[in-house]
């Protein structure tokens, strides 16, 4: 039996340089030395940074989260998965790509399934069948695979949470939620690098994969099918302008994430808009201004109940509250550091 190190705390001094600094150094450990048999390790991880934005937390409090939250998150992560991968073609003649040093992970399986039965998320989530998948996967994860997160090859380092296996939750110590918001982006990234790693490692990958350079975009960029079923019915609802400079939209229109993808990777329908492509290029990936943001919070607040129509023609996911404390987790760190937005054109400022 290996030894288990308790961490009561990332550190005494929540919010200071030092306490990020060790959220980050134990960070790289889990990454880098924790037992990886699957990549479950890495959608955990993304999991759990992606519900500490989706809901408020004090920078001094424990965050307590659902088993069978986790495992939905878990679960989206997984959607597109089990698609075919070809050499940077993704049809039916590609391969499916091996997620576990042994046979296929098992929820590989289970999202195919119903991917196969309701084509989409949102559509899923509708029947009995999504309750009873979330039901098996949080077994699944309180079974093994989050009390294996953080343990290493002789000692179980519970820098996040400590192992409350069969209580049905975990609780992030204090300071580790707040980490988790502050760093969301650098964690995603890191967890996506160092599963396209581990991909590449399988043998059974390396003749799927080739030569593509694709990988990334495959995993774990945004549905644009989805978006292009999104792109009239947004024109129509935004009287047909663009919702940065307000004029009249062309053919070249875009579906852009008012939160740019890089910094929260998932497509929700509140925050999608309609914008000139000229718009959406300069944009790119760096917030929009206050003034902008404040038009994009009276534009998710009176048009909710259309933008909950469009999304569920299209079965994008609809979840207005989650839309708004995102963005706000964005703007506050952005504030925390006085990082630049986009006015308009090649218009920036400080916030």
């Amino acid at each position: 039996m290996g030894v288990v190190v308790s961490v009561q705390s990332i550190d005494s001094v929540v919010g200071t340089e030092i306490s990020a600094l060790s959220f980050l150094d134990h960070l790289q450990l889990v990454l880098a030395e924790s037992l990886t048999s699957s990549t479950y390790k890495y959608a955990l991880l993304w999991a759990l940074a992606d519900i500490c934005v989706e809901q408020p937390c004090e920078p001094t409090a424990e965050l307590t989260i659902p088993i069978p939250r986790i495992a939905e998150q878990f679960l989206l992560i997984y959607w597109r998965h089990g698609l075919p991968y070809g050499s940077g073609v993704h049809d039916e003649g590609g391969g499916v790509l091996l997620q576990n040093r042994g046979p296929q992970a098992s929820v590989i399986g289970r999202a195919n399934d119903l991917r196969r039965r309701f084509g989409t998320p949102a559509a899923a989530r509708r029947d009995p069948a999504w309750s009873r998948e979330i039901r098996w996967l949080a077994a699944l994860l309180d079974d093994m695979p989050l009390w294996r997160l953080q343990r290493l090859r002789t000692t179980t380092v519970d820098c996040f949470y400590a192992e409350n296996r069969g209580e049905n939750s975990v609780t992030l110590r204090t300071g580790v939620a707040y980490n988790f918001r502050r760093f969301h982006s650098l964690v995603v990234r890191l967890v996506q690098a160092e599963w396209m790693a581990f991909l590449h490692e399988l043998p059974a990958n390396q003749a799927i994969l080739g030569s593509a350079g694709d990988l990334g975009d495959f995993l774990f960029g945004p549905q644009r099918d989805c978006l292009a079923l999104v792109r009239d019915p947004l024109i129509e609802l935004q009287s047909g302008r663009c919702f940065y400079c307000e004029e009249r939209l062309v053919a070249s229109t875009d579906v852009d994430h008012f939160i740019p993808w890089s910094r929260y990777p998932r497509n929700l329908m509140h925050n999608l808009v309609a914008a000139h492509r000229r718009c959406n290029t300069m944009k790119s990936n760096i917030l929009p201004a206050m003034a902008h943001y404040v038009r994009w919070r009276n534009h998710v607040d009176r048009l909710d109940e259309p933008l909950r129509g469009i999304a569920d023609k299209a079965g994008i996911l609809a979840d207005r509250a989650t839309a708004i404390q995102v963005a706000e987790w964005c703007y506050d760190e952005a504030r925390r550091v006085r990082a630049e937005v986009w006015l308009g054109g090649d218009d920036f400022e400080r916030l």
